[in-house]
């Protein structure tokens, strides 16, 4: 059965009777292992899901390489369910093997923000430990494999044990261990079969989700944000919710953005979101003459209203799985700018609900802006099959209700 078989499978289940799909199965823990220092969209996706995983017969925790990020972002109820463990680097073998022993789980799923989050001996750790179940979830496109170029016996040699290759042996080994890898894209999978060669049958896409129920269409609640930010009402206001790192390619959309202005269109742009070249941005905004018309909101834990307040959502990303914050844009009926990499142009259908650009172009992420500032009877319409598709394809409830299938089973 492909992905879209199985997820109109889910969708045509009701919603009371999904939520039910956890609970009814045999009691099991289950322990989610991250390696983060920060709060993003892997977190966010986690805990979604252990908030739907919850329920009779199901034991949650979570182990992470790093601070507690969690705590300040479960609900009330949730840290007497769902214990959260943390640990310092470095991790040997030997330290894994007795964090899996003592945590006992029936299941353990590797959540891995890039391939190679976790050295091979960890996944053997947990086979060593006993653990019969294991998956990962992969998030994000790896990086294309490079290629040794020549004939000679030392070319020859450097591509069968050399240390790109020797790489890639290890970030193949996990994989031999793993039940399933989950991927939360198209693209992510067929990257790691095709250039990783990663077992076929034992890799497969789970879409990531997000609450339709919640990102929902307002003008009223937007409203707040643009009189806050001094922006009229009838101008045209992107937004962008992005971490300020250079994989996010938020230094792109500010080139944009001032050729867009040169040719006189009129736009403005909310950056939502922090990172460690929030400095360098603001700088290259200044030098571009960009500080009346481009806002640095900095981290916001509720990025609703500034979705609610815009015209359109535009994220430049040099390199993604599936952003959230897309399909998030989307439910709330924004039309967006992607750019095509990773699993973006799965979610966004260039010319239908919104614009996919090549990456690293200035150039045509203006004339996708300029395009949508100009044409709001195409953004009306762009704006209706976002959120339908949203609906249809990426609501969580579908998603989760996948991932318990095979997780669970």
């Amino acid at each position: 059965m492909s992905v879209q078989e199985r997820e109109s499978a889910a969708a045509a289940v009701p919603i009371d009777e999904r939520e039910t799909v956890v609970s009814d199965r045999v009691p099991k823990s289950v322990l989610f292992v991250t390696d983060t220092d920060i709060y993003g969209g892997l977190e966010v996706h986690l805990l979604g899901m252990i908030r739907r995983f919850r329920g009779p017969g199901v034991q949650l925790s979570i182990l992470n390489v790093g601070p507690n990020l969690y705590a300040e972002h479960m609900d009330w109820d949730e840290p007497a369910q769902v214990s959260v463990v943390c640990k310092c680097k470095p991790m040997s073998i030997w330290k894994w093997f007795r964090a899996f022993r003592e945590a006992k789980p029936d299941v353990v799923v590797f959540c891995c923000a890039w391939l190679g989050t976790f050295p091979w001996y960890v996944t053997v750790a947990a086979w060593l430990a006993g653990i019969d179940k294991k998956y990962s979830i992969q998030h994000l496109v790896p990086p294309p494999v490079a290629k040794v170029e020549g004939n000679s016996f030392r070319s020859a040699l450097r591509r069968k044990i050399g240390g790109a290759a020797r790489r890639r042996f290890g970030w193949r080994v996990p994989a031999t261990f793993w039940n399933k890898t989950i991927c939360v894209s198209n693209a992510v999978r067929d990257s790691l079969v095709r250039n990783y060669r990663f077992p076929k049958n034992k890799t497969i896409t789970v879409y990531n989700g997000i609450s339709v129920s919640k990102f929902v269409p307002s003008e009223n609640a937007g409203a707040a944000v643009r009189k806050r930010l001094g922006v009229r009402p009838d101008e045209f206001l992107l937004v962008c919710a992005a971490r300020l790192s250079e994989q996010k390619g938020v230094d792109i959309l500010l080139d944009a953005i001032a050729r867009v202005l040169r040719d006189g269109v009129q736009c403005k742009c909310v950056i939502v979101g922090d990172g460690p070249l929030r400095t360098q941005l603001t700088e290259q905004a200044l030098k571009l003459g960009l500080s009346d018309q481009v806002f640095f909101e900095g981290f916001r834990e509720d990025v609703l209203p500034y979705l609610q307040s815009a015209n359109a959502f535009i994220l430049t990303s040099r390199s993604e799985g599936l952003p959230l914050s897309i399909l998030e844009a989307m439910s709330c009926g924004l039309p967006c700018i992607v750019t095509n990499v990773g699993g973006s142009a799965e979610a966004v259908t260039d010319q239908v609900d919104g614009l996919v650009v090549p990456p690293e172009s200035a150039e045509a992420v203006a004339g996708a802006i300029t395009f949508l500032a100009t044409h709001p009877d195409e953004r009306d319409k762009m704006s209706r099959m976002t959120r339908a598709k949203v609906c249809e394809t990426f609501d969580i409830e579908h998603s989760v209700a996948e991932l318990g299938r095979v997780i669970l089973s």
